[in-house]
């Protein structure tokens, strides 16, 4: 049987995602990548270590946007885009310098993150992505402290101040880019008013969405 190539890139809706890395700090409790044995809808996400280079997600989207315009281009693949950050804003900032012809400058450029970027990185790197990034969404899935830790599981080194460093995040990006999102996944046991007053309180626009597995496909 012939094995399929790991997918860079992949379209989902309007969008077209850039399969980044599978480096994560979390092994949240509502992942799919393992039960889904790293395919999304007849797409390997699987990079085997191979992860691509500016240079190819660039010449990856060129070719789709040739085929069929798209919406958006979003950082969301299975694993964490921001522990490629340089990487990432590399991508964004070719686009957005004019340097990525034929797609347009005004491309809107979105990350989907577990907020956790300054708690890896050491640093608020929140600045370094004004001008590069249009939209985040940052998945908190809830108010709880006690609860983030069940639902998102990170790795020992961010477990003990990760929640206060996902919110930091969300504070910072609601200041610095255009758009802001704390999500949350559909899941009994969480108290949805809460979430969604700690979005506000963070200047972000609180956003659900359902499981993968509940989700029709588009």
């Amino acid at each position: 049987m012939e094995i399929q190539k790991p997918t860079v890139v992949y379209r989902y809706k309007n969008g077209l995602y850039v399969n980044l890395t599978n480096s994560c700090p979390t092994a949240c409790s509502f992942c799919v990548k393992r039960t889904w044995k790293m395919d999304y809808r007849g797409s390997n996400l699987n990079l085997e270590g191979a992860e691509p280079s500016p240079a190819e997600v660039i010449a990856l989207a060129k070719e789709q946007w040739a085929a069929l315009p798209f919406e958006e281009l979003v950082f969301c693949g299975y694993g964490e885009p921001t522990m490629r950050l340089e990487a990432m804003l590399t991508c964004a900032r070719l686009i957005k310098n004019g340097r990525a012809d034929p797609l347009p400058r005004a491309l809107k450029i979105r990350l989907n993150t577990n907020g956790l970027a300054n708690a890896v990185w050491g640093r608020n790197v929140v600045p370094e992505m004004k001008g590069l990034i249009d939209s985040v969404h940052v998945s908190l899935n809830t108010a709880d402290p006690a609860q983030w830790l069940e639902l998102m599981r990170p790795m020992e080194p961010w477990a003990a101040t990760g929640f206060e460093k996902v919110k930091e995040f969300i504070r910072e990006s609601s200041m610095l880019l255009p758009e802001a999102f704390a999500t949350a996944v559909e899941a009994e046991g969480i108290d949805l008013e809460k979430f969604k007053a700690l979005a506000g309180q963070l200047g972000a626009e609180p956003r659900l969405r359902p499981r993968l597995e509940a989700e029709k496909a588009p």
